[in-house]
């Protein structure tokens, strides 16, 4: 796998966390548009019109990529942590998760936090990278 394609997974497992934060702040930024203001002095307004904002906001927020490649995050990453080891949990919530972490991968490993050594540590946290790319279709072969 690219390095570039690892460093993306890794930059989308930082985020995860704050990831319910960024979908509420979206939908929120769609339901709640700013409006420009109106500089059409003295123009008529058209007088069969019906308000329809409600269906265009459900179909804006139904349809806006934003938010629908948030919320995939956010369920890939469910998904794999669900089908993930106890052991790769704890590399993955230390590594990415810890908004300061404590340990790299060899304190996890010294300090019996993972009950696995070193270079099965390194695979573990690899195969979760290689997972949730796959799932999000970042995979590269190359």
């Amino acid at each position: 796998m690219k390095k570039s394609t690892i460093r993306k997974i890794e930059d989308i497992l930082r985020d995860y966390p704050k990831i319910d934060k960024y979908i509420e702040a979206r939908e929120m930024e769609l339901r709640y548009p700013v409006k420009p203001a109106d500089e059409n002095i003295g123009g008529g307004k058209a007088e069969n019109k019906r308000p329809e904002v409600v269906e265009r906001m459900i179909i804006t927020i139904d349809e806006d990529r934003a938010l629908n490649s948030l919320k995939k995050q956010r369920d890939v990453i469910d998904n794999c942590l669900e089908e993930a080891g106890e052991d790769t949990e704890r590399i993955i919530q230390e590594m990415y998760f810890s908004r300061r972490p404590q340990f790299t991968m060899n304190g996890l490993v010294q300090n019996n936090i993972v009950g696995v050594g070193l270079r099965k540590a390194y695979a573990l946290r690899n195969s979760f990278i290689e997972k949730v790319a796959k799932e999000l279709g970042l995979y590269d072969i190359f």
